[in-house]
């Protein structure tokens, strides 16, 4: 069976009858025939799990370069009541109830990490000897498994992720014949804090980096980069030769082994690797000090096969700092760079750099192509990526496994056994690779660099920290770091707005935005002596011009646009108590029962408290109730109408703009021409040649 990733209404067709099939052989308990039924296929149609595999391969439905988690697994139970109930829940959760939404895809990382929680849940009930999940319908049985979890001193939200596992399964209930129901005290998220380890309660932040142990990190690894991008392409011979000196070897041995001639030997044999370290024509130092000619060379190749491993996976580390450091990116995203990433655009003589890979936060199951904007140096950083990992590519690409092909256009792959094939950079050995660079940088928590942390991170759980950031300590750098610092410092040094992170960092909620660069506003202000006077002033000021701004709206003839603007308009009749009074307006202001958000293209009278969900611009705000627009706005959208037909113009002499491109500014556009009709403001209609196709 496929999962429902997108999928056409034929494979539907064919899931919903097995899932039919599977539930009636659970109900009669018919396990011969429930473990025959196929659970995953791949590409090619082949039955790769079957309900009765303790195994459940899902790679064919997951993107191998960044998912490290591939097969759901039921080891854990010895109850075979247990375990196919578990599997059932499992089997149902991919192909008809995913997700609590009907109708609504479930991506597969979100399938196998249910299943992991579930497992955690279903161990529980093994242990008490229960042949069902329902045990915890009664009240006594759920308090037990609340103590339980009690004793298990874990966080709130691993707390919480367990009960949220459990109601999904009552909340699924009615279509399944496992028919749960939770006698809870409390919401989930409650319930999670009150048996969670007293030190666990709060969650935290990733942290924002201080900014002296920032430069020093970040000047390391651009140090490493600058210094080896000209030496990219002797790197990647050096390591290209060192690989078919290996090659060399293990044909020569294997050769022996099944020719006979060599009877006492065989691949898996202890001493295999020695024979074909003995078999190679050259050692691997005299390779290396071959390619060195030069002093640039001397001092920057090791000339020890160990030491210069070691140097081409520390190089990938920096690279991927690097493009995390400079775009924002999540770790998912990092992963799906390519060579051909880094982007450049040029408008209005203004030059725009990006990186390009694919992201899945706004997607339900399918990612899709997006791009960060950057700083050119990640060029660099792109281009020494991908050529030192050239040649791993090329042997992923012709390889006869469709896994390897997928790994091939990562640019972040590693190969620290020769005998085996390419893989995705990931584990450990980033996390050493961190460690060292840090050293080499001397990025040492001092004094200062702690109240620094303390003021850029107000989201902290101190029985953390103080375990993770040590004075006199280097500093513990993880990858989300470099997301959060991004936001931190582009907040701090007013190079980005709320708005502006959000469209970065492909949020669907704007608060989730500003929640990422809490501690910039806190650092910007921390030496600013405030003049209590003039703010105080300031306060008033605004008042006045909001309320002055809301008199004027309600007691004249003037025009008003959008959904609030016309309701303020019809309005203008029903005022004679409430807002034709200065004062009572003033009142309502003062109060905070009204107010009022300026952008360049209206007024919003939700205030800031709007959430802009799902939106990347104001501009993109047209429909919404909240919105006014004046006169003077509209003049702002018949500037906008103008500036994005320029664009597209500009745009589409560089490259033919897709559909999905070009309505992003047709949405515009319409917008624009309604406001300038509704203003009777001229002006000439934007006429696009699209393609129109008979699907």
């Amino acid at each position: 069976m496929k999962p429902l990733l997108s999928a056409p209404e034929q494979v539907i067709k064919e899931n919903t009858v097995l899932v039919e099939k599977a539930i009636q052989y659970y109900e009669s308990q018919d396990w011969e025939s429930l473990n025959k039924i196929p659970v995953m296929i791949d590409q090619d149609g082949k039955t790769i799990s079957h309900f009765g595999d303790d195994y459940w391969d899902v790679t064919p439905y997951v993107d191998i370069r960044i998912v490290t988690k591939r097969k759901a697994t039921f080891l854990h139970l010895s109850s075979n009541q247990l375990k196919q109930e578990q599997k059932l829940l499992a089997f149902l959760g991919l192909f008809s109830v995913g997700s609590l939404r009907k109708g609504a895809v479930i991506k597969t990382t979100t399938f196998l990490a249910r299943n992991m929680d579930l497992t955690q849940v279903y161990k529980y009930l093994e242990s008490i000897n229960a042949e069902s999940v329902c045990t915890l319908n009664h009240p006594i049985q759920f308090t037990r498994y609340c103590e339980y979890l009690k004793t298990l001193e874990m966080s709130a939200s691993y707390i919480s992720k367990l009960l949220f596992a459990l109601g999904w399964v009552e909340a699924v209930s009615g279509e399944t014949p496992i028919k749960l129901t939770i006698p809870k005290p409390m919401n989930f998220v409650q319930l999670g804090r009150h048996l969670s380890c007293p030190t666990k309660v709060e969650s935290e932040q990733f942290y924002a980096i201080p900014s002296r142990l920032m430069q020093k990190i970040y000047s390391k690894a651009l140090e490493y980069v600058e210094n080896y991008h000209p030496l990219r392409s002797k790197l990647l011979d050096i390591h290209t030769e060192l690989q078919e000196n290996f090659n060399i070897g293990k044909t020569i041995v294997d050769n022996k082994i099944q020719s006979k001639q060599w009877n006492w030997l065989t691949s898996e044999s202890p001493h295999y690797r020695v024979e074909v370290a003995k078999a190679k024509p050259q050692k691997p130092t005299e390779i290396i000090q071959s390619f060195i000619v030069d002093h640039l060379d001397k001092e920057h190749i090791p000339n020890d096969n160990r030491d210069f491993e070691w140097l081409y996976t520390h190089l990938l580390t920096c690279c991927f700092l690097i493009c995390g450091a400079f775009t924002g990116m999540r770790r998912s995203e990092l992963y799906a760079l390519h060579e051909d990433s880094f982007k450049t655009l040029r408008l209005k003589e203004q030059v725009f750099y990006s990186l390009q890979s694919m992201h899945s936060k706004m997607t339900p199951a399918v990612p899709e192509k997006a791009e960060w904007l950057t700083s050119p140096v990640t060029r660099k950083a792109i281009e020494l990526a991908a050529t030192l990992t050239h040649n791993m590519r090329i042997q992923l690409m012709l390889s006869n496994d469709r896994a390897d092909n997928e790994r091939a256009s990562s640019i972040w792959l590693v190969q620290r056994i020769k005998s085996k094939k390419p893989n995705i950079y990931a584990g450990a050995s980033f996390f050493d690779h961190y460690k060292a660079l840090v050293k080499e940088a001397d990025a040492i928590v001092s004094e200062q660099d702690y109240e620094e942390f303390k003021l850029l991170n107000p989201n902290l759980n101190i029985n953390a920290y103080k375990q993770k950031i040590v004075i006199g300590e280097p500093w513990a750098l993880t990858t989300h770091q470099f997301r959060r610092t991004f936001a931190v410092f582009g907040k701090r040094y007013n190079l980005l707005s709320d708005v502006a992170i959000k469209q970065q960092y492909k949020h669907i909620y704007l608060p989730m935005s500003q929640w990422y660069s809490e501690g910039g506003v806190a650092a910007k202000i921390k030496h600013v002596k405030v003049d209590s006077e003039l703010n105080n002033l300031l306060q008033e000021v605004d008042k006045e011009v909001t309320t002055q701004l809301l008199h004027q709206w309600y007691n004249s003839n003037d025009k008003l646009y959008g959904k609030k603007g016309i309701d303020v308009v019809k309005d203008r009749e029903n005022t004679a108590v409430k807002y034709s009074s200065w004062d009572a307006l003033y009142a309502q202001v003062s109060a905070g029962r009204i107010s009022i958000a300026g952008t360049l293209h209206s007024y919003c009278m939700a205030g800031y408290e709007c959430r802009m969900e799902k939106v990347v611009s104001p501009t993109n705000c047209f429909n919404c109730e909240n919105v006014v627009i004046d006169e003077t706005k509209a003049q702002a959208w018949q500037k906008r109408h103008q500036w994005i037909v320029e664009t597209i113009t500009e745009m589409e002499q560089h490259t033919k703009l897709s559909q999905s491109q070009l309505s992003h500014f047709i949405t515009q556009l319409r917008a624009a021409e309604k406001v300038m009709d509704y203003f009777e403001i001229s002006y000439t209609p934007y006429k696009p040649e699209i393609e129109i196709r008979q699907l």
